[in-house]
């Protein structure tokens, strides 16, 4: 292709089946930096950078940006979302970035041109299959009159694996994987941007084990199957007009998976439509049965009720009920529920729960929190309930009978009553949490993520360095996040603000702890105490070299 330079910036995506904002990578990165090498550029005619990486170079990244012929701007949050590893370009920021560039051709690709944003400061909107508009431009060749959409993206996804390497976050990163797109259901909900895709496809099993074992050769150890809205519904058969979810097709793909990355750390999912499962039961749990054998332990799937109330359901066309929805989360309890010693449930649900939705009204919320109350009195498990504010696209209009002090008083109620019991069911203490990766420090505790799917916030006591990698156990709970010891957790070597931290330690017998000599056993700590604590507490939490 010769000197043609080709910039991809990754503004980060976020919409209903596909997550792409760090530590995860989209898929559409890696489709389009696929098809710049089908087009014939080489690794050294492509940039690639991530919109953080810009923010914090912005003058020297800019000139860089400058230079290149084409610049390629993938975004779009199309559903709200709070970020700790990234945070997602702004409409703004495109318009002031696209402006900025006088030289470059400037293509704006991703979920936001289905959003209905103007953006009239770009030269160029991009096709849907992520890739196509920028290859078709460099090759004259009209790819789709050769290969259907699910061939083309099995040809990118390989090919263009080799960008993950660059991205800052590798190799503590995960690879988005796509199995279908587009939403399966005839009527799609009134606020979802999935009906407004226009080309839908389902990948071949092939293609995505292919591409699972090109990132796996590459040192990518972390994936997940999220790119889709219903997970049971890939490659399913259709019968009286019913899509019947296929075993055989999935258990061909986690095995093949697992086949060519015997070695990867994380195998986790995102949504399955709890209604698939209500239908199907016997079907859904030899399902969930065989995901649990081959995925890795944190594993969710996250359930879009989006409402309690029956009558947001039936004006958003929302395709489930309340009693669909519990059903669904009992059956996923019994197949996939357990846990292995001092570990976390293989695979649990994960709620959504939407408002500002048309037909919301004033007993909406109670609802919501009667039928939370259910799941607990029954017992069941939830690994996390996310509680959003519908984001508008696409004209629609939104409905909020509430106040906004209404609103955080609700969040504070799942808080109190229902998130932090939920935490301590699903993460009793001392429970292992392995490789968790510190993102943040604030003040004496650090915080830290797992990789994985809706990973749990951890704070550990003390000042850890920024991507330090260790395993925890759990001691005690927030609203939404854990607090955990590094394991093994040496007491001869601890931090003061570390033995604080201990259950009911305090600050008096942290400071014993600290200034005595190496302690041996808990006997020894006990003299230490003077036999005031009851050093049982501590037995599974602790060692002593």
């Amino acid at each position: 292709m010769g000197e043609q330079k080709v910039s991809i910036l990754d503004g980060y995506l976020d919409e209903p089946s596909c997550l792409g904002v760090p530590p995860y990578i989209a898929p559409h990165i890696r489709y389009t930096y696929g098809a710049l090498k089908d087009a014939g550029l080489t690794a050294e005619e492509i940039d690639y950078l991530t919109v953080d990486q810009f923010r914090n170079n912005k003058d020297e990244l800019l000139n860089k940006l400058q230079s290149s012929q084409i610049v390629i701007i993938i975004a779009g949050t199309t559903v709200p979302g709070k970020y700790l590893g990234g945070k997602p370009i702004s409409l703004q920021e495109i318009k002031r970035l696209a402006a900025s560039l006088q030289y470059p051709e400037v293509i704006l690709s991703g979920p936001i041109i289905n959003s209905g944003l103007e953006v009239n400061s770009v030269d160029q909107i991009a096709e849907e299959i992520p890739g196509l508009t920028i290859y078709q431009q460099l090759t004259n060749i009209d790819l789709t009159t050769e290969l259907n959409a699910t061939e083309i993206i099995d040809r990118w996804a390989k090919l263009g694996a080799e960008v993950t390497t660059r991205h800052p976050n590798f190799p503590y990163l995960i690879c988005e994987l796509e199995t279908f797109r587009g939403c399966p259901r005839d009527k799609n909900c009134s606020f979802c941007s999935e009906g407004f895709k226009q080309i839908t496809y389902h990948r071949s099993i092939k293609g995505i084990i292919d591409e699972v074992d090109e990132l796996s050769n590459l040192g990518n150890q972390y994936f997940r199957l999220g790119c889709q809205t219903d997970l049971l519904l890939y490659q399913a058969t259709q019968k009286n007009g019913k899509l019947i979810p296929n075993l055989e097709a999935l258990n061909r793909l986690y095995t093949g998976i697992r086949e060519v990355a015997s070695d990867l750390k994380t195998l986790h999912m995102d949504n399955i439509n709890p209604s698939t499962i209500a239908d199907f039961p016997d079907r859904a749990a030899e399902i969930l049965e065989m995901i649990a054998v081959h995925n890795t332990a944190g594993d969710i799937a996250a359930f879009g009720l989006e409402s309690a109330d029956c009558e947001v359901l039936k004006a958003n066309n929302i395709g489930t009920t309340p009693d669909k929805t519990l059903k669904a989360i009992k059956i996923m309890n019994q197949a996939s529920g357990y846990r292995n010693k001092n570990g976390v449930p293989k695979l649990l649900p994960g709620l959504n729960l939407l408002h500002g939705l048309k037909g919301e009204r004033e007993q909406t919320m109670e609802l919501n929190m009667k039928f939370l109350h259910k799941i607990l009195e029954q017992d069941l498990l939830v690994r996390r309930i996310n509680v959003r504010q519908v984001n508008a696209i696409q004209g629609y209009e939104t409905s909020y009978n509430y106040r906004k002090q209404e609103f955080k008083e609700y969040k504070t109620r799942i808080n109190e009553e229902i998130n932090q019991p939920m935490l301590k069911r699903v993460f009793p203490k001392g429970t292992l949490l392995k490789e968790v990766i510190v993102e943040e420090v604030k003040g004496k505790i650090s915080f830290a993520r797992q990789l994985g799917t809706y990973p749990i916030l951890v704070g550990i006591p003390g000042q850890h360095e920024i991507g330090e990698v260790f395993d925890v156990k759990v001691i005690d709970y927030g609203y939404r996040s854990v607090t955990g010891i590094p394991w093994p957790f040496n007491i001869n070597q601890a931090g003061l603000a570390e033995l604080e931290s201990l259950p009911d330690i305090g600050k008096k017998r942290a400071m014993r702890i600290f200034m005595a000599d190496k302690i041996d056993d808990l006997d020894e700590l006990n003299r230490i105490l003077d036999y005031s604590y009851d050093v049982d507490k501590l037995k599974d939490l602790i060692v002593f070299n």
